[in-house]
């Protein structure tokens, strides 16, 4: 039976004072940005060595050596030329490091409003990150991403400067294009079926969902509840949601749901009655068929399972 921890809600500011403050590294906002991090013996037992979710999306690259880590369950290894992306409803658990030397970003969900990110440009990223969690780059990307990462923490430097601020601003939206370029450019079009090619409106759509899905999922599972919170009718919202994903609203409901699950399964030591009702299920029955139905086991064969 696998070492079950509690998993931790961990917010950003609160990781942010228990990140070792390093003068190299830049912060701004709830962000976060590092020189290269090597990875001593100390280092490794404090990243991420017990089951977290972040509320803020996380950016690992990989210089040197290389990283295993578990993200929602799926297993992960970082080697030179990596980047990694976490959204924030993944638990992530690091679990092995070779020598490593990494850079990190982090930052909250509304920061790249408040540095002027243009949204329009973003529209369709969030699905490519679902598909394209671990990226390998070639050495112009690397360099360009490396080199951003660089300039911010140097700028970091020159506080008292009266144009730092916008210089800081516009070079942490390079950033975030930059990151965006890539992810955008190992998302292979022709690989998707025809209900999954972008449309705008769709995509716009889908991005708000899985928004609101992100709050809500440990309350609510019905389509309707989703569907009235981006003012639509639930057959629009399963319509809309189905050709900008290729899944249905309810699929993506349900794999919320079933994916918490197991990882409640799996890392706390919380009762399967407490995760029942963690979950908003009226009783322990309920969500036991409800487990059953979508993963064939029930939650205690899961729980004891490799």
């Amino acid at each position: 039976m696998n070492e079950q921890h509690e998993i931790t809600d961990l917010s950003l500011d609160t990781l942010l004072d228990n990140f070792e403050r390093r003068k190299e590294d830049f912060r701004y906002n709830g962000c976060l940005i590092t020189s290269k991090i090597c990875l001593d013996k100390k280092a490794r037992r404090q990243l991420f060595r017990k089951p977290v979710r972040l509320n803020a999306s996380l950016i690992i690259l990989c210089s040197k050596g290389s990283i295993s880590l578990t993200s929602n369950q799926t297993h992960y290894t970082l080697r030179e030329h990596a980047m990694f992306l976490n959204n924030p409803t993944a638990i992530i658990q690091g679990e092995a490091y070779e020598d490593a030397e990494i850079y990190v970003a982090m930052w909250p969900d509304m920061f790249i409003q408040q540095i002027s990110v243009d949204i329009k440009l973003m529209t369709g990223l969030l699905l490519k990150v679902d598909k394209n969690r671990l990226l390998y780059l070639d050495d112009k990307e690397w360099d360009d991403i490396i080199r951003s990462f660089e300039d911010i923490c140097t700028e970091e430097t020159y506080r008292s400067d009266k144009f730092t601020s916008e210089i800081i601003r516009s070079e942490l939206r390079l950033l975030i294009y930059r990151i965006s370029r890539v992810i955008d450019h190992y998302t292979d079009i022709s690989d998707m079926t025809p209900n999954m090619l972008p449309h705008d409106r769709h995509e716009r759509y889908y991005e708000r969902f899985m928004q609101v899905l992100s709050r809500h999922y440990m309350q609510e599972r019905s389509v309707g509840f989703y569907a009235g919170q981006l003012n639509l009718t639930p057959k629009y919202l399963t319509t809309v949601i189905r050709k900008a994903s290729g899944r249905t609203a309810t699929d993506w409901i349900n794999g919320f749901v079933i994916l918490e699950a197991k990882n409640l399964l799996k890392y706390s030591s919380l009762s399967i009655q407490e995760i029942a009702y963690r979950l908003n299920f009226p009783n322990q029955s309920f969500f036991g068929k409800y487990f059953k139905n979508h993963t064939g086991l029930t939650p205690s064969a899961y729980r004891v399972s490799e």
